[in-house]
């Protein structure tokens, strides 16, 4: 568990960014860490509060960089996929004053009321049109997301910087 815990705060920057600024990595690692939070409450156990804090930042990057289809801009070496389940995972896992955020994509709750985030020690920069909560639903509205941030560290990093992704009617264009 130290071991973990040391490495989400290692790698998982201040703003909620994994370090090698892949949105698909981000995912994977993502899917570690909740893993291991939600298996570590089931014994009874706790990781210390900061754990769960950063946690909250990176749920909340995923939350803010997935797309209507609940798939992700490719962007830095990533591969496309579905990430909603995510989402329900992080609601179960973090339970903070923030949970209406996740849970809107999940399953219910209020969505966010921010549509333009920024994750400056990432250098990711999200805007939407909306979150579907006035006339237009949430599968037709638009999403940009702008890479303008360092090259991450490790592999997974890439020289693609400013790069950009938006969707349209379902479609994800990387730019």
């Amino acid at each position: 568990m130290e071991a973990l815990y040391q490495n989400l705060l290692t790698d998982v920057r201040p703003d909620g960014v994994h370090r090698e600024h892949s949105t698909h990595y981000h995912m994977m690692v993502l899917r570690s860490y909740l893993g291991a939070r939600v298996n570590v409450g089931r014994f009874g156990l706790s990781f210390p509060r900061d754990y769960d804090e950063r946690l909250e930042r990176a749920c909340e990057f995923a939350m803010h960089s997935i797309v209507l289809t609940g798939g992700i801009p490719t962007l830095s070496d990533s591969d496309a996929g579905n990430y909603s389940d995510l989402l329900q995972t992080g609601c179960l896992a973090v339970h903070t004053p923030r949970l209406p955020l996740y849970s809107y994509l999940c399953t219910e709750g209020v969505p966010p009321e921010k549509r333009y985030v920024g994750f400056p020690d990432g250098g990711y920069y999200i805007e939407r049109s909306g979150w579907g909560k006035g006339k237009t639903p949430f599968e037709q509205e638009s999403f940009l997301i702008f890479d303008c941030g360092p090259l991450g560290d490790g592999g997974h990093g890439h020289y693609d910087m400013l790069n950009v992704g938006d969707c349209r009617a379902g479609q994800v264009f990387n730019h």
